[in-house]
């Protein structure tokens, strides 16, 4: 309700870090500050469930940081229901204790959060193990040679923090 939006409004401004902006009509703010903003929102308004659907790709480090600290509080703190979606691995792992991986809008894995993030890795290292760049056609840098295609490490291992690369270059030129 307003008078509830009213009763947390400094709260929600404060955390939002929109206090500069708050007279500014909100059809100005980039999309960033409406995320930050509508995040703020709804977080403060003790919702039973609280959804969240990618917020964390559009804010900065820090603001990333204080919104998975208050959905850490909303879920832990009142029991209440944090649904949070994100293609985020780190994220996922340090927010949720129960994790279902969707594909073409249906469940295809539900489980602990480790397997779940097991599973999506693989099903990705799968769609994107070769990449080839042939057909790029912004590329920089004189044409003596060129990276053709490359390839995510043969073990298919990797996470947030590693990721080996191995490249195939065609020379077109002494370099």
């Amino acid at each position: 309700t307003k008078k509830e939006i009213q009763s947390k409004f400094d709260e929600i401004v404060d955390f939002s870090g929109c206090e500069l902006y708050i007279d500014t009509p909100t059809k100005r703010y980039s999309s960033g500050m409406t995320v930050r903003l509508g995040f703020a929102v709804a977080a403060f308004l003790d919702p039973e469930i609280l959804v969240v659907d990618e917020v964390l790709a559009v804010g900065d480090a820090e603001f990333q940081k204080k919104a998975i600290g208050k959905m850490k509080e909303v879920s832990e703190g009142g029991g209440r229901t944090v649904l949070f979606v994100s293609h985020n691995m780190a994220s996922i792992s340090t927010l949720c204790t129960r994790a279902i991986m969707m594909e073409n809008g249906t469940i295809s894995f539900d489980g602990k959060v480790s397997d779940v993030i097991d599973r999506y890795l693989d099903s990705n290292y799968s769609q994107i193990k070769n990449v080839t760049l042939t057909d790029v056609t912004l590329r920089r840098g004189n044409g003596k040679a060129r990276i053709v295609e490359f390839l995510i490490n043969e073990d298919g291992y990797y996470d947030d923090d590693n990721i080996d690369l191995s490249f195939r270059i065609k020379v077109n030129e002494a370099v």
